[in-house]
């Protein structure tokens, strides 16, 4: 059974992929644009940032692989290329596609996919207490959001401290080693649980990568609504970092589809007008599968170029 998952793998994530990007691309509305002005400059600028961060996640993946105990381990083209495409799972629905598609691809390079399986684990479950925590910080005491009144504000901070809470080693590993036991069937070794200093580490990098993405979204609005002033930037941040985690939440949604524009849409409109914002939020996707494109197709370019 596991010797027929394995030959029919590539075929069942290349095709639910093809389906499920031409539903996406079939699904806007590009008419939306027609009239729009734009500065490319900041457009571009919002580009570069964005591929910086897809970049920048490779090799945190690499990193914690290293620190997990693959030593021999770099960033190589074939493994690039394998990340790059890898990362266009996250269009299927469902988190699985994403991480199943990086220990199938992964492995054929001679990686173990235990520690693959658990890179994975550690990527998500880092990725999501950092966003959190970074949109709580940044949101948290903007008085824009007074209008969700003071239990909201409430919760939020107890939140903030959850998420805290939840980088403690101990905390941490007993929330990825359930979500192995869920997704391997057994027990996670604790060989393989994180250490303190690849917590931290991780930790560290993705607060980095989310300021960079963070970035990316606030030049895509800046180039449809030149008014958005500098002053709104730990705003925007801190809107695409919460966009980013809750998306991530959403096992449901293919790359958090629908509900990463919802909640962009919702607090963009209180600092330009709503038309504006959405424009910003179905700009941002565009840009996005653009990136991730250029990502696929750069990495293949560079894995041929190689032989």
């Amino acid at each position: 059974m596991r010797s027929f998952f394995t030959k029919v793998f590539p075929f069942l994530f290349y095709g639910l992929l093809f389906v499920f990007l031409a539903i996406y691309l079939q699904s806007i509305d590009y008419s939306v644009f027609k009239d729009v002005q734009l500065n490319w400059w900041f457009l571009v600028i919002a580009f570069i940032f964005a591929m910086f961060f897809r970049y920048w996640t490779a090799y945190i993946w690499v990193v914690l692989l290293r620190n997990l105990g693959a030593k021999s381990i770099r960033l190589t083209r074939d493994l690039l290329y394998v990340y790059a495409k890898s990362w266009l799972g996250r269009y299927i629905p469902g988190t699985a596609p994403w991480i199943l598609g990086k220990i199938y691809f992964a492995s054929q390079h001679g990686i173990s996919k235990n520690k693959l399986a658990v890179s994975s684990l550690l990527e998500g479950a880092l990725q999501i207490a950092v966003l959190m925590a970074i949109s709580l910080l940044l949101l948290i005491s903007d008085s824009r959001l007074d209008v969700v009144g003071s239990q909201y504000k409430f919760l939020m901070v107890i939140g903030l401290i959850g998420c805290f809470i939840s980088l403690l080693p101990p905390v941490f590993n007993f929330f990825v080693g359930l979500a192995y036991r869920i997704f391997k069937k057994k027990a996670l070794s604790i060989e393989h649980y994180a250490s303190a200093r690849t917590i931290s580490l991780g930790a560290a990098m993705y607060t980095f990568g989310a300021l960079i993405n963070g970035l990316s979204l606030f030049f895509i609005a800046k180039a449809m609504y030149p008014d958005l002033g500098y002053e709104q930037l730990s705003f925007v941040i801190g809107v695409g970092t919460l966009a980013g985690a809750v998306s991530m939440l959403a096992l449901f949604a293919p790359s958090g589809l629908g509900v990463r524009e919802g909640i962009q849409l919702a607090l963009l409109s209180l600092i330009m007008p709503t038309e504006i914002a959405l424009l910003v939020t179905i700009a941002t996707r565009l840009l996005s599968l653009v990136c991730d494109g250029a990502f696929y197709g750069i990495s293949y370019l560079l894995k041929q170029s190689h032989r």
